[in-house]
């Protein structure tokens, strides 16, 4: 009787091996943060800007991107230049974040608007966020301005 004993045993031991849950690393109960909310923060870093071909640089710029939900942003530009040709910090909203691998995309967004001075503007915004780095794309159409800014920057979360 005893082998009987032990084959039920061994049985019931690897059944019950079967069907339990496993344990992992996986930390699966840990929600994952939502795009908008893993990049939001403030960007410093220098911006190259240029119009018809000419190109100039303006340094130590801080960009900040504002979660407004889970997967939308607001973008604030910085403002830049000097009198008679200074640009003021540009708000851009409803910019939709994905994230993949790692890398956190702003869909390309154009938008419009009005300054507080009363000078329209039209800009279409886009960028990457990876490792806390931020790489943005601005085409800026300002006021009268006959020519786009076309601006870029690689900027480092603060």
């Amino acid at each position: 009787m005893k082998p009987i004993k032990f084959l039920f045993a061994t049985m019931i031991a690897v059944l019950a091996l079967v069907t339990l849950p496993s344990c992992s690393d996986d930390n699966e109960d840990e929600p994952a943060v939502p795009a908008a909310k893993a990049i939001a923060g403030t960007y410093a870093g220098d911006m190259e800007c240029s119009v018809m071909g000419s190109a100039s640089t303006f340094e130590n710029l801080s960009f900040v991107l504002s979660a407004t939900d889970d997967a939308t942003v607001t973008v604030t530009l910085p403002a830049f230049g000097e009198a008679p040709m200074a640009m003021p910090s540009i708000t851009i909203t409803g910019v939709k974040v994905t994230e993949v691998n790692g890398i956190s995309t702003l869909a390309t967004t154009e938008y419009s608007g009005q300054t507080d001075s009363g000078k329209s503007y039209t800009c279409t915004v886009s960028g990457t966020v990876s490792d806390k780095t931020l790489d943005i794309k601005f085409n800026l159409q300002y006021g009268a301005m006959p020519m786009p800014m076309i601006c870029s920057s690689t900027a480092t979360k603060q």
